[in-house]
């Protein structure tokens, strides 16, 4: 995803959206599978007061990358509805190229008719990159060969220091509901040196995910 030929790509092409508030009841982000790379942490996350989601229920869940690169955005979309199980709707098949038809007239109705009852939405928010200047080590030659390991002179090896770039990758997860509660989550994570879209994905849907258990947003279904 975020190689350093695609960065530069990949942060002009995320752009912001709102949503105006919908909503319903729902159930989401249930049953992931794919475990949380340890480069992936929540630094924040909110939902809403008294708002929670029994665990063990499914509901349809539009699913929004928001890249303006097509084919970035599909594969974002697709991996986000693997986590899901299959229980998504890749926004790109539903309402097309144009994201920005989710705030026309008419398609949160659409959207209940349709049997959705929720909108994920994922988009890079911030990049901060820091350098680090590593150093370099020197060594004698008898550490690689034993020949001459007692001898009174010896060659020193040595590898150079160079100085290196990390990335810290910041995204804002939103999650709507489709009847009348309006934005129920939102989460910003932070991704360090993220390297496929796939896996960065999958580390922030997991992330997401138990912290929505931590802030007893997903509950246990109560027993009959």
């Amino acid at each position: 995803m975020f190689d350093r030929g695609m960065r530069a790509t990949f942060i002009a092409h995320f752009t912001p959206m709102m949503l105006r508030p919908t909503a319903s009841a729902l159930t989401l982000f249930l049953l992931l599978l794919t475990a949380c790379g340890p480069s992936t942490k929540v630094v924040q996350s909110w939902h809403k007061p008294g708002f929670t989601v029994e665990e063990g229920t499914y509901h349809k869940l539009l699913v929004i990358g928001l890249i303006k690169d097509e084919a970035t955005r599909r594969a974002a979309e697709e991996q986000m509805i693997k986590n899901l199980k299959g229980d998504g709707i890749p926004s790109y098949g539903y309402i097309g190229a144009d994201v920005e038809k989710i705030n026309e007239a008419g398609m949160n109705e659409r959207m209940v008719k349709d049997g959705i009852d929720g909108v994920l939405i994922m988009r890079l928010v911030d990049v901060k990159q820091e350098q680090t200047y590593v150093p370099g080590s020197t060594y004698p030659a008898y550490y690689g060969s034993p020949w001459g390991y007692y001898g009174y002179a010896y060659p020193m090896y040595s590898t150079p220091g160079y100085v290196r770039t990390d990335a810290t990758y910041y995204v804002e997860t939103n999650l709507y509901s489709t009847g009348s509660d309006g934005l129920i989550w939102t989460s910003t994570t932070s991704t360090f040196n993220p390297t496929k879209l796939e896996t960065t994905v999958d580390g922030i849907m997991q992330a997401v995910y138990w912290q929505m258990k931590k802030d007893g947003f997903v509950v246990r279904p109560k027993p009959e």
